[in-house]
This record gives C-alpha cells, sequence and structure tokens, in this order.
C-alpha cells in the first residue's frame, strides 16, 4: 500500500490510496449456507457461526470465516478497529458482532458501514469514540503516537505487526488470543497457507521474472514513484512465486525509487496498484502509455506493464492469497483484477 493514503503503516501502506474491512456476519450452520460452484461458500447475512467445505481456490474468510464451537460461549470485548486489515481479521475470526466502532478507512466486508465511524487514526472524533465504550482498541503498526492518544484517554489499545507476509500469521493469533478465538485463530492461519500454496501450485509453470511493484500508479510526468521493496509482504509474494523483487536488497519496504534507478534494474513486468481504477481508467494501455516516457525499458516494449484494481490490494489481511493470485496471473500475463 501506498504510504501516502493510510495514516498506519500497514494502514499507512493499505492507506497509500485507501482501505478496507468488515461484514454482516454469518449465523447459519453448514446444511444453512449455500455452497458455490467452486467450493467456496456464499456470504451468510447474519451472525457469527458458519462453516464451509474444502475448496479447490482461494477462500474469502472475512465473508465466510470459521468459528470453533467451543469458543462461542466466550463473550468477546467490545472492539473497536482503526485500520481496514484489522477489522478483516476481526470478521475473519467470527467477531463481526462484537465490532462497534470502525476507521473511515474500514469498507469491506459489505454492511461494515452500519457500524459507526470514528474517523481516522489523525483525526479520531473522541466524543464518538468514548460514546461506543470499547473494551479494546486494535491499531494496525507500530505508532507511538497512536498508541498515546488513545491510552490518554484511558482506553485499551493493542497494536499488531503489518509488513512482512509472516507478520499476518501473527496479527491473526494476537487478535485471536485477544479475543478468546485462539483455536478460530489457528484455524484461520492454516486456511490461508492452503490458499497462497494452491496459488503457487497454479502458476508454478510460469517462468521466472524480474518485477517492479509500485504502490500506487507513476505520475504523468513521471516523478520517482512509491514501490515495494524487501521486507514488504509483496516482496515475500514475489519470491514465494519464484519471481525476483528488481529492488531486493537496495532500499526500505515502502519507499520512493528514483526513474534512474528503474532505468538500470530494467524490470520484466511492471505491476503498479490503482485502488479505484481512477489513475488508470484504460487499464494496462494508461499504464503502458504513461511509461512510454520513462524510456525503452522491457516492460514497456513486451506491454508486460499491469494495473491491479482493488483496495484489497493493499492490505496484509485473511484476503491475501487473492491479492496473490491476482498478482500471479498479471505476470502470468493472463486477465487479471
Amino acid at each position: 500500500m501506498n504510504p501516502r493514503h493510510f495514516p498506519t503503516r500497514a494502514a499507512r501502506f493499505a492507506l497509500l490510496s485507501l482501505a478496507i474491512a468488515l461484514l454482516t456476519g454469518c449465523e447459519r450452520t453448514s446444511s444453512q449456507t449455500d455452497s458455490a460452484a467452486d467450493g467456496t461458500i456464499a456470504a451468510a447475512p447474519h451472525g457469527d457461526r458458519i462453516h464451509r467445505r474444502d475448496a479447490g481456490a482461494t477462500h474469502d474468510w472475512v465473508l465466510n470465516p470459521r468459528v470453533d464451537e467451543a469458543e462461542l460461549d466466550a463473550a468477546p470485548p467490545r472492539i473497536v478497529t482503526a485500520a481496514p486489515n484489522v477489522t478483516e481479521i476481526c470478521c475473519a475470526l467470527g467477531l463481526r458482532s462484537a465490532l462497534v466502532g470502525r476507521s473511515r478507512y474500514c469498507d469491506y466486508p459489505p454492511g461494515i458501514e452500519g457500524v459507526p465511524a470514528i474517523g481516522a487514526l489523525i483525526d479520531v472524533n473522541v466524543e464518538v469514540l468514548l460514546k461506543l465504550r470499547p473494551d479494546l482498541i486494535l491499531v494496525s503498526g507500530t505508532s507511538r503516537a497512536q498508541t498515546e492518544r488513545f491510552t490518554a484517554l484511558d482506553l485499551r489499545v493493542e497494536s499488531v505487526p503489518d509488513t512482512g507476509l509472516n507478520d499476518l500469521s501473527a496479527a491473526i493469533r494476537r487478535v485471536g488470543k485477544l479475543t478468546h478465538r485462539m483455536r478460530a485463530a489457528e484455524r484461520l492461519c492454516e486456511g490461508i497457507e492452503s490458499d497462497l500454496a494452491i496459488v503457487t501450485k497454479r502458476y508454478a509453470h510460469v517462468s521466472p521474472a524480474r518485477v517492479l511493484l509500485l504502490t500506487g500508479t507513476l505520475s504523468d510526468p513521471p516523478r520517482p514513484p512509491y514501490v515495494a521493496g524487501p521486507g514488504s509482504f509483496y516482496d515475500d509474494l514475489l519470491r514465494r512465486s519464484g519471481h525476483e523483487n528488481v529492488v531486493a536488497g537496495k532500499q526500505a519496504a515502502f519507499a520512493p525509487l528514483s526513474l534512474e534507478f528503474i532505468v538500470r534494474a530494467n524490470p520484466d513486468v511492471i505491476i503498479e496498484l490503482d485502488p479505484d481504477g481512477k489513475q488508470r481508467p484504460n487499464g494496462d494501455a494508461d499504464a503502458v502509455r504513461v511509461w512510454t516516457k520513462v524510456g525503452a525499458l522491457r516492460a514497456v516494449t513486451s506491454k508486460r506493464i499491469h494495473v491491479l484494481t482493488g483496495n484489497q490490494h493493499y492490505l496484509l489481511g485473511p484476503r491475501i492469497a487473492m491479492t496473490y493470485d491476482a498478482l500471479c496471473r498479471a505476470i502470468a500475463g493472463e486477465d487479471h483484477d
């Protein structure tokens, strides 16, 4: 995610452009749940209880959580989530009904707009927040300023890691422990890992490529773009798929990169992220047109410049396998989001 669009690092990252998170709920048993043709399950409209059978495709854990029956009796705390990825983690643990507040950037799953918004980390509506009487505020990243702002109000605040791919399982387990959903957390981690493995196998035939991944779109006229470097979950996904990040070992997880370096690196493939499609209304064609102004890059001449649209691609959350699939499809030259 692009650090210029979101207030925390994952949020600041998932915040380069927008954010995401939440769900209407799920309280139907497996016999009441409608299964899709690919083995996934349609979203259940109410409650926290849902089951799914094994699927051969990536699964939307946010819409369809798997909660252990034994954990449903433990009353979860009243939760306020201050970042989209944390909201999605809570919903994937079956905690939709425990959410009493969210940041304005949390807009997934469908129906989350019904949960009161507290603003954003940089402009929290303290009056609204205090009226919600939260037992727990969950933030993403390690901003001391954010934590101090909430603790000054005598509110309990806990943060989760949000940069590398391994941080996702750590974040899920931490939220699970804080909310009495540890078994659900383990199941979620296992399910996400299984989905990632499915995607890796699906694209194992694709030849390795040297990739440059932007957390936004290249400006016109071109200026140094923000890119995903080593330590970012994008870098982890590229390496998992057998591809190479052209900036590996060169800079921070998320930072601007000079055009001169890009020309020297001469990537095979360039991936841009566009949260709502407004910067690249014509998709890849618009991207190729702008990148042509940088020079005769290998990715330009071969037209291997691709745009991934959607806020979900900025989040290190339960839908990460969907982003992984979209990234692999784009590199493979297949249709992509």
